[in-house]
């Protein structure tokens, strides 16, 4: 683990950070944060070692993962009833594959932004977890973040209770301050964060010489590294340096978003990876680089998404590389948000908090198709 002693739950501090939201009361911010430390851990260190003995079997080659889940969680959705109608969702997704699986669930509540503003000068909405869908609610509110705990909490409880297979839960390690208000210590001294098993780093804020990497280098669990078009070698390799520097299995998983145009960059990077030798397994994200706009409103092509999908494998294994999971954005609900053959949006079914997700259909389609080209792959072994 790579728990220097110059790292300390405040060390992400002292580095340049982006996408943080910016309170106009601080001291109630401070406060806030401060009742937040001292409520139970959600998830114990137990919790989180088992999902690392799953996740080493990733790294290994052993197992594939399926992590899918809504772009943005709503506080409105986090009952029992859209719970439970989530994990069976996922649940049955994962089966088709036999893939570990993991929700994009319970504390997925703050996203970044690629402008700070809206057109018309509105503050962009930056998820419930900082502020509201309602414009006339967009400044960062403190006490946000104590509901953000507060259902991440009820929804981990509610997971407990469900009845099918294991699901695990991520979500993506955005606002340093809240999470670092969850790290926790085992009685051999490791840091880790109990809000979540599976903590991820956008491709935003995923520099190495940036808050965000010198935070989650010193937490336990294991970390998705979302790689995009801007990323290079020597960043690529420093990252990862970085997050796993004993090269541990069950450790770094890269979590790729190009763009169904931009795959050739994938080979660079498995080039960087081999090169170097680190223990890096590859996800991909088919989802973020395939943003188009219709009538106004984001839009994401099926067609794309499979035929990035489809790239992938294809150049995994010419670079004799195992596709190691897929990263989804889809609702058990009957949206239409993504869409296939130009079909129309129709605006009452078009309800994401952010960016366009896969309705039921389409993400079962998706993942018949993954599981076609998975067994053609362990055909060939």
């Amino acid at each position: 683990m790579n728990q220097e002693k110059e790292w300390s739950l405040d060390s992400w501090k002292n580095y340049s950070a982006v996408q943080l939201p910016i309170y106009s009361d601080v001291q109630l911010y401070q406060d806030t944060l401060q009742k937040i430390k001292k409520l139970p851990e959600i998830l114990n260190f137990e919790d989180i070692n088992a999902f690392k003995s799953q996740m080493i079997k990733v790294s290994k080659g052993e197992k594939f993962v399926l992590q899918l889940g809504d772009c943005a969680e709503v506080f409105d959705e986090c009952t029992e009833e859209h719970w439970k109608e989530k994990f069976s969702f996922y649940d049955r997704m994962g089966q088709i594959l036999d893939a570990i699986v993991i929700g994009r669930t319970c504390g997925q509540f703050a996203k970044p932004r690629s402008q700070l503003l809206e057109k018309d000068g509105t503050l962009n909405y930056r998820g419930d977890l900082i502020n509201s869908l309602s414009r006339d609610e967009r400044d960062p509110d403190p006490s946000r973040l104590l509901l953000g705990a507060h259902y991440t909490k009820k929804g981990i409880e509610s997971l407990k209770q469900y009845e099918g297979q294991q699901i695990w839960v991520s979500h993506e390690c955005l606002h340093l301050g809240y999470e670092s208000a969850f790290v926790k210590q085992n009685e051999d001294k490791q840091y880790y964060l109990s809000n979540t098993h599976f903590p991820w780093i956008g491709d935003r804020t995923r520099l190495h010489d940036h808050a965000h990497s010198n935070f989650i280098k010193g937490i336990y669990n294991p970390v998705g590294i979302k790689i995009g078009q801007t990323i290079n070698k020597t960043e690529f390799i420093n990252v990862f340096k970085l997050i796993n520097p004993k090269n541990e299995d069950g450790r770094a998983f890269a979590i790729i978003r190009l763009g169904k145009n931009k795959l050739d960059k994938l080979k660079d990077i498995i080039d960087w990876k081999q090169e170097e030798k680190l223990n890096i397994s590859f996800f991909l994200d088919p989802m973020h680089g395939n943003n188009q706009d219709k009538s106004g409103r984001k839009i994401r092509k099926i067609e794309d998404i499979m035929y990035e999908i489809q790239q992938f494998f294809t150049i995994l294994e010419q670079q004799n590389e195992v596709p190691a999971g897929l990263h989804l954005e889809c609702t058990p609900y009957d949206v239409t948000e993504c869409i296939e053959n130009d079909e129309d949006i129709n605006p009452k079914k078009y309800t994401t908090a952010c960016d366009p997700r896969l309705n039921f259909r389409q993400t079962r389609k998706i993942i018949i198709f993954v599981n076609t080209l998975l067994k053609k792959l362990r055909n060939k072994q």
